[in-house]
């Protein structure tokens, strides 16, 4: 499992699980599939999958989750004509206007009725641990997604104090003089695309396969833009979109990784997950600590940074 988006967060209360209790803590909210007439289930499931029996997968202090997301999907255009239809026999029938308020209540019933024939959908989220730096790393490009399986975690741990990873420079600032100037941090590069915005106006710019240091790009941030999202490069081993929020998004992983991980002459597909695991933590947490020192690091009790 190679996350590709990274929502970071900081434990401002350290985390007192190892990983046993946590597969237990975890064990208690399992993921169980959705009955006739519910909507959606959500829980804890192996992060190994099949291969797997425990809910927490540790490695060198870090500790991999894995959410189980299961929802039934009823097209809304399904919804809408069975609504009119009813709507319509109600005008019919009893020869009055229905309000919006028993429209809603129509709508659902529907829904409701519609539950047990409805498809079923599943999804997975994943996160790990960093127990080192007190970090929950989240694979999701969705701030909704990553609240959510930080909220069961929270149910199933009793308490979870956490805060978004944020830098001490605004992430708009920095980027923005990266671009300008061409001067990036040690082991940082400016990658071919970006994405410009005003502050003021609604203008926005997106630039693909473009040389960044391009007269052109430079005429856009001396107007007003600022750099709302950039793509970089990490020692030539990690590429990835950065935006305001500092969410790392798109991550590729240079070839060399990947053949480290292959070259593990693993014999089960258990062996090859928890090598590389191993070996992504090992350069995520590492690149996470270099995007936050070149953001001017994070708050000073993350002594760390």
């Amino acid at each position: 499992m190679w996350f590709k988006n990274l929502r970071i967060y900081r434990l401002t209360e350290k985390l007192h699980y190892s990983p046993e209790e946590l597969n237990d803590a975890l064990e208690a909210f399992a993921f169980n599939p959705c009955g006739k007439l519910d909507p959606i289930k959500y829980g804890w499931a192996f992060p190994l999958g099949r291969e797997g029996s425990q809910y927490v997968h540790a490695a060198n202090g870090y500790m991999m989750i894995c959410a189980k997301r299961q929802e039934k999907i009823i097209p809304s255009a399904v919804i809408k004509e069975a609504l009119e239809e009813k709507i319509a026999e109600i005008n019919t029938s009893e020869s009055r206007h229905v309000s919006r308020s028993e429209r809603e209540n129509l709508k659902d019933e529907i829904i409701f009725s519609l539950l047990p024939k409805a498809f079923v959908k599943s999804s997975f989220d994943y996160a790990y641990i960093d127990t080192h730096d007190q970090l929950i790393v989240v694979n999701s490009s969705s701030a909704k997604r990553a609240e959510e399986l930080l909220s069961a975690l929270r149910e199933a741990v009793g308490s979870l104090k956490v805060i978004p990873l944020t830098p001490l420079k605004a992430a708009p600032d920095v980027m923005t003089h990266w671009v300008r100037s061409g001067e990036l941090p040690k082991d940082l590069e400016l990658g071919e695309e970006c994405e410009l915005r005003s502050a003021k106006e609604d203008r926005v710019i997106r630039c693909k396969y473009q040389d960044l240091g391009a007269d052109e790009i430079h005429k856009h941030i001396e107007s007003g833009l600022h750099v709302a999202k950039l793509a970089i490069i990490w020692k030539e081993a990690i590429e990835c979109m950065v935006d305001e929020e500092l969410s790392l998004k798109r991550i590729k992983y240079d070839d060399a990784i990947h053949e480290k991980a292959d070259d593990s002459n693993a014999e089960t597909k258990a062996e090859q997950f928890d090598i590389d695991f191993s070996i992504m933590t090992l350069e995520v947490s590492a690149f996470i600590r270099d995007i936050c020192k070149a953001f001017g690091g994070v708050e000073k009790d993350m002594s760390s940074f």
